[in-house]
């Protein structure tokens, strides 16, 4: 799996040929991918031509032989994403201005990454860490204020990488490597 970092809250995650967005900007950004998640609605690429491989609302969805699992965060118009693809699960939290509510966090327990906002002008770099120690990721990839996120967590994010590329077998379990990733 290869993961970059696009924009804010926009990223390219690739296994194979198989291409996932998040959050991308516009709906040129689109092309090619094979998957696009919005995690906030009215996103740029809403009403985007190939609607069957949007997915920008809670349910659960199955793309590609990708299962995609999304529950709404109370009052942000936001929501909280849950990918089983192959033999790793993802947790993404899009851009929130606060904790979402416990019950809507359950789609992140048990991933094994999780990428999130934490610090700068969305969720706070201490609510970010506690929901980081809740879910237990073996990798985490924080975005927004790397540097407040890694104080909370006392924890070092080492150099910021252009993609991060790895296997369920480099993963350690309970071990939440934190993950810094410069936009490309």
């Amino acid at each position: 799996m290869v993961i970059t970092k696009q924009g804010e809250s926009y990223f390219r995650i690739q296994n194979g040929e198989t291409v996932l967005l998040i959050d991308p900007t516009n709906q040129r950004s689109v092309r090619g991918a094979d998957i696009v998640l919005n995690t906030k609605i009215n996103s740029p690429t809403d009403g985007e031509a190939r609607e069957d491989l949007i997915i920008d609302h809670p349910g659960e969805y199955e793309i590609r032989g990708i299962r995609v699992e999304g529950t709404a965060v109370s009052g942000e118009g936001s929501t909280i994403y849950r990918i089983r693809w192959e033999d790793l699960t993802l947790g993404i939290l899009g851009p929130v201005s606060k904790e979402p509510e416990a019950k809507s966090q359950l789609g992140l327990q048990g991933v094994d990454v999780l990428i999130l906002p934490a610090g700068g002008k969305n969720l706070s770099a201490a609510a970010a860490a506690k929901i980081t120690r809740q879910a237990e990721p073996a990798l985490v990839i924080p975005w927004g204020d790397l540097k407040a996120f890694t104080k909370e967590m006392g924890a070092d994010a080492g150099n910021m990488e252009n993609k991060l590329t790895f296997k369920k077998k480099d993963l350690s379990p309970k071990a939440m490597k934190i993950a810094a990733l410069a936009e490309n």
